[in-house]
């Protein structure tokens, strides 16, 4: 394989009119070659009419094989594949190769860990109907998921009391609701306008969906366009995970001004952890009162547990939500204070040069 971007041309049909893609599905992939056969298959199952929708599947320089599970996903359910290649340069880098080679009107983004059910491309359709909506997301389902680990992480996500509803904005409490890329939906003309994702590692996706927001228009949270998202992580990737988010929420507030009172709440709660022995041994008296906020988040992190074990249906959930919601939040807050206090957060400026990526994709076609 060569360093340059390529495009297997041979999979788009001879003599399909552009104008019959509605929707193109982009989805960026590192080896998880067992899970993009999934998702494919979820792919395949889709009610929207499979005429209408082509799937480019952005290869981020992979030491696996993904030309088996390619063939296997076209000869089966005869899905419109485009297979696109690119030396390792991140989740951002990936999507960016997609859309500049995509052609449906809406362009949908999903990840290669993720199942999108039957309805979700009917469902992101029927929503970018209304000329108002430019921007949609869906919900990311996690009780279905194959690992404890997925299913933990992800409840946390899309809870109220775990995340203030970053991925699902219907509860009482919530930060504004940004569209993420595993469940993300977009027109087109407006996403090359925003000179598409920034070739980083983390946030880049809610950068994204800002800067289309700034255009003018309404994201949508669409119930109904709903992935399972099957991750596997240990406590490890969990922590390194959260403490990347926390950095790249300082990066967004300088930078786009992305930044609410809850995005800081668990760096606060984190400094609360770091200087309440210290204040403790300063001043005994006041135990009681420093241990107040630690109890209550306590009870908060029990009411988490709990909701989630219902909502799980597991009782192993009781502990293991807890945890990762603890780790995830001071893993969070550990990553804002230290991109806030100590190494400045790297900036995103970048500048696309759409046409040079589609003609790098076109000219490597031989290198397949």
């Amino acid at each position: 394989m060569n360093d340059t971007a390529c495009v297997s041309v041979e999979n788009r049909p001879v003599g399909d009119s552009p104008n019959a893609i509605s929707i193109s599905v982009v989805v960026p992939v590192y080896n998880r070659t067992e899970e993009l056969g999934h998702l494919l298959t979820a792919l395949g199952q889709q009610s929207f009419p499979r005429e209408q929708f082509e799937v480019l599947v952005c290869d981020d320089g992979s030491t696996e094989d993904l030309n088996p599970v390619l063939a296997r996903a076209r000869s089966e359910f005869g899905l419109r594949i485009v297979y696109l290649w690119e030396p390792r340069g991140g989740p951002g880098r990936a999507r960016n190769l997609g859309l500049a080679h995509a052609r449906g009107e809406v362009v949908a983004f999903t990840d290669s860990d993720c199942e999108p059910s039957a309805d979700w491309l009917s469902s992101f359709t029927s929503a970018f109907r209304d000329p108002h909506v430019i921007l949609a997301g869906g919900k990311v389902a996690y009780r279905e998921a194959g690992h404890f680990s997925g299913r933990c992480v992800n409840f946390v996500m899309s809870s109220t009391l775990g995340a203030a509803g970053a991925r699902d904005p219907r509860g009482c409490l919530h930060m504004r609701y940004y569209p993420r890329a595993g469940n993300l939906a977009v027109r087109r003309e407006l996403a090359l306008k925003t000179n598409g994702f920034p070739e980083v590692f983390h946030g880049e996706d809610l950068e994204f969906s800002h800067r289309v927001l700034q255009l003018g228009g309404e994201a949508n949270f669409v119930p109904g366009a709903s992935v399972l998202h099957n991750e596997q992580r240990s406590l490890a990737a969990v922590f390194r995970e959260a403490f990347r988010k926390g950095q790249a929420r300082i990066r967004l507030r300088k930078q786009c001004g992305m930044h609410e009172t809850l995005h800081a709440l668990p760096a606060l709660f984190t400094l609360y952890l770091c200087l309440a022995p210290i204040l403790f041994g300063l001043w005994p008296g006041a135990g009681l009162f420093l241990a107040l906020p630690g109890a209550l988040y306590c009870l908060l992190l029990l009411l988490l547990g709990l909701d989630g074990a219902i909502k799980l249906r597991e009782v192993a959930g009781v502990i293991g939500i807890p945890v990762y919601a603890a780790l995830m939040h001071v893993g969070y807050g550990l990553g804002y204070l230290h991109a806030l206090l100590i190494t400045p957060a790297r900036s995103s400026a970048w500048a696309m040069d759409w046409n040079a990526l589609r003609g790098a994709g076109v000219r490597s076609a031989s290198h397949l």
